[in-house]
């Protein structure tokens, strides 16, 4: 054999293990797996081992299916002696269409999907109302917000009688549309302005009642509730509670337990006084 340029190259080996091992345990029925476990895709076939609950490759699908051997646990959380899935070698039946497993996916796909939570949309801030004690200080519109007032209304006015579309006043062409949206937002402006300055003048006309008026208002009610406090009924107690008592029940226990912790205050005084010092 005369040697060529061609340089040789070896085989792509399969990546699935070849082993004519099979299991002694029930087969596997592809049609009793839910759609979303198994995967029938060609050249791409898993399923999701009974046992280890683990999506596991599928070989020998021309010839008898079956799992390939693999550990009951993942890679990640492997220990040192990884143990082997009692699922290894088990045969599957393949007894459902490819099409009928498409359809079962889809259909579950779509029920998974619409259990999902919708998108959550911030929620726009409130708007927080001027205090009291500012309103009288809230300016009117402002000479640059009138001036772009003016200066919006007459773009509008020039456009209309420049716009052959605008001019009849029936439709808008795009750029009359822009104009006037522009025109919309600076007098909506100027108007909230007008309407916040109004507000705080009518708040800062209105008459406000003294401090020394509101409490007179209400004296007569307070000393009456202050005169019902200070009364003390004639029983120890009130009628709805139980009596309070005032001695303890057993004189001599009490009387021992105070002279106890007496004593132990007296031995703890001098190492205080040491560790301070």
């Amino acid at each position: 054999m005369s040697p060529t340029s061609e340089t040789p190259t070896a085989r792509k080996r399969r990546r699935k293990p070849r082993t004519r091992t099979v299991s002694s345990r029930p087969p596997i029925l592809a049609s009793e797996l839910p759609p979303v476990e198994i995967d029938l895709t060609p050249s791409r076939e898993h399923l999701v081992c009974p046992d280890c609950e683990l999506w596991t490759p599928v070989t020998g699908v021309l010839g008898t299916p079956k799992l390939v051997p693999h550990h009951a646990e993942t890679a990640k959380g492997r220990t040192e002696q990884p143990k082997r899935c009692a699922g290894s070698n088990r045969r599957i039946v393949i007894n459902i269409a490819i099409e009928d497993w498409r359809t079962g996916w889809a259909e579950a796909a779509a029920t998974a999907a619409a259990r999902r939570a919708t998108k959550v949309l911030p929620k726009k801030p409130s708007v927080v109302p001027t205090p009291v004690h500012r309103l009288a200080s809230v300016p009117g519109p402002s000479a640059r917000l009138l001036a772009a007032q003016a200066k919006a209304r007459t773009a509008v006015e020039e456009h209309r009688g420049s716009c052959e579309v605008c001019r009849t006043g029936r439709t808008r062409c795009p750029v009359g549309r822009e104009l006037e949206i522009c025109m919309g937002h600076t007098d909506g402006a100027v108007r909230v302005a007008h309407e916040q300055h109004e507000s705080a003048l009518r708040a800062a006309a209105a008459p406000s009642i003294p401090r020394a008026q509101q409490w007179r208002r209400v004296d007569s009610r307070v000393s009456r509730t202050d005169t019902r406090r200070s009364q003390i009924p004639d029983h120890d107690a009130p009628t709805q509670g139980p009596a309070v008592p005032v001695m303890p029940q057993d004189v001599e226990a009490h009387d021992r337990r105070q002279a106890e912790l007496g004593r132990q205050y007296a031995r703890k005084a001098p190492s205080r006084a040491a560790t301070q010092h």
